[in-house]
């Protein structure tokens, strides 16, 4: 049951919503209704499911991508699934950090229609590309370790925002940080098409690598209000929600996005894709480049 809450907490509809935009009866849904939760978290699930499936199958039509390796096509099509789900973090992320809401008003109960929707929408993702990675990893014995820790900690997350009813005020600003991820996206999939010393990836991995400074300052930002409001979000806030958003944001700040960013800005110098390290025992007579066995000239 979510925890008792002061009498000044907020839980209102805005005047003005993101999502009403997308369909105007989405303002008038009860989010407060488990059904409508698990709706939302089960369609989103799906839907990225059945987009990855498509990509998957797409692929094929594609000359380039065909002859990549069915490693490198999986971990593309996850690429492209993720930076969908960027841009749209992208639009909830703007919405909760530039726009005074319920969510400035009461940090730890505040909520409004846009930022639950957002909040089952990512809970959703998360379980998918959980799912998709584990499974990925046992199919091609693989361990994404960065990534599994990652987002096991954002399903515990927002999970138990959405179990408790709380923290989506820190939960919807922390979307902003997908901003890297629609770039990143691309910046696989301009490698995986050879295209790693073009004009375009280059002015791609630039834009990418300095997402991640701005996603430095989002983080220092929410530990700033952190700083603003400690008495009431101590006073406040579950214990086991505190623990999982600190944890959380501790690991971003400090081991994430400085980890991801180096990565980046050596790749930029570097145009080859570091998750598949087993390029490095290829043949003497083959080369593998990006996911694509080529013969040496």
């Amino acid at each position: 049951m979510p925890v008792s809450r002061p009498p000044q907490a907020v839980d209102v509809i805005e005047s003005e919503e993101i999502i009403q935009y997308l369909h105007p009866s989405l303002l008038h849904i009860d989010y407060n209704d488990t059904t409508v939760t698990a709706t939302i978290v089960a369609t989103t699930t799906v839907a990225f499911t059945v987009f990855l499936l498509l990509s998957l199958y797409l692929c094929n039509l594609f000359p380039t991508f065909r002859t990549l390796r069915q490693k490198h096509r999986v971990f593309m099509c996850l690429a492209i699934a993720r930076g969908i789900y960027g841009f749209s973090c992208i639009i909830f992320g703007s919405y909760a950090l530039f726009k005074t809401t319920n969510l400035d008003r009461d940090v730890v109960f505040g909520k409004s229609a846009t930022s639950a929707f957002a909040v089952y929408f990512t809970l959703g993702f998360f379980i998918f590309e959980l799912a998709a990675v584990i499974l990925s990893d046992i199919v091609f014995k693989s361990f994404s370790k960065m990534l599994i820790m990652h987002h096991s900690l954002a399903v515990a997350g927002y999970g138990l925002a959405v179990v408790q009813d709380s923290n989506y005020s820190f939960g919807c600003k922390a979307l902003i940080l997908e901003m890297s991820t629609p770039l990143s996206c691309l910046c696989f999939v301009l490698l995986k098409a050879g295209m790693e010393h073009s004009k375009a990836w280059k002015f791609n991995q630039i834009l990418l690598v300095h997402t991640f400074h701005l996603r430095s300052i989002v983080e220092y930002h929410l530990w700033y209000i952190t700083y603003c409001n400690w008495r009431y979000i101590l006073d406040w806030m579950l214990t086991a929600v505190l623990v999982l958003l600190y944890t959380n944001l501790t690991l971003v700040t400090f081991v994430m996005t400085p980890y991801w960013g180096y990565k980046k800005t050596q790749q930029l110098f570097n145009p080859v894709d570091w998750n598949f390290q087993e390029s490095r025992g290829a043949s003497d007579n083959t080369e593998l480049s990006n996911g694509t066995l080529k013969k040496s000239a």
